[in-house]
């Protein structure tokens, strides 16, 4: 039990500051509902406009109640893109162009970085953590770093095909994004931390501090952090 409760305290630890903020996601989330839902009553200028009048209230709300307005802000503006590019494109759907492009273009950059042996794990990792690169590319720690890779790869990959593939359907859309919203992210970076942190362990590759000392084997591996 004491092992169950460290474990967890680590994998909380480990992912939170990786979590966007709690006030952008949900700003990002209401957002496309309330288009979507307005756009079957109205016309499609009128959800625009009215949505658009929403994000505003969000952010003169936060501004008063003097909140971190960073994620905030790009919630902001991607949703503002978003309703142009469903004013351009003529219908509610046009909203989801960004997210579908941006999951898609994930998706295929990953597939890539898998393909050439440099999977973008790796860079993610080492931006948060400034670990040395040398030791992402060791042959028995670079496997994990590839495994988690395929989980975001196909995550991502279906999750573009099925907004591509619903994309007349609106309202399938919004369940979409409301299903793979932050929710589903911190499963998945949980997910991620206890594959990855077992496949480090299954290699028994060096610890970072082990490679740093150029150790020679038996090593311990890296037992926390990923």
């Amino acid at each position: 039990m004491d092992k169950f409760k460290s474990k967890f305290l680590e994998i909380r630890e480990e992912v939170k500051d990786l979590l966007p903020n709690n006030e952008g996601v949900i700003d990002a989330v209401i957002a496309p509902v309330f288009f979507v839902v307005l756009a079957n009553f109205v016309d499609l200028n009128t959800a625009i406009f009215s949505t658009g009048g929403l994000l505003i209230v969000f952010l003169i709300y936060r501004r008063l109640r003097k909140q971190d307005l960073k994620f905030v802000f790009y919630g902001f503006v991607g949703s503002a893109i978003a309703l142009l590019l469903a004013r351009l494109q003529g219908s509610a759907s046009g909203f989801f162009i960004p997210g579908i492009i941006r999951d898609a273009t994930i998706a295929i950059f990953g597939l890539i970085s898998i393909l050439v042996r440099k999977p973008f794990t790796i860079y993610s990792s080492k931006a948060f953590r400034n670990w040395p690169k040398g030791w992402y590319f060791h042959p028995k720690v670079r496997p994990a770093y590839t495994k988690v890779a395929i989980i975001w790869t196909v995550f991502l990959s279906l999750k573009a095909g099925l907004q591509i593939y619903f994309f007349n359907n609106p309202e399938i859309l919004v369940v979409i994004k409301l299903a793979t919203s932050n929710q589903s992210t911190l499963i998945l970076l949980v997910i991620s931390y206890i594959v990855g942190q077992r496949s480090l362990q299954i290699l028994n590759g060096p610890s970072v501090d082990e490679f740093l000392n150029n150790s020679p084997e038996p090593w311990k591996s890296q037992q926390k952090g990923f």
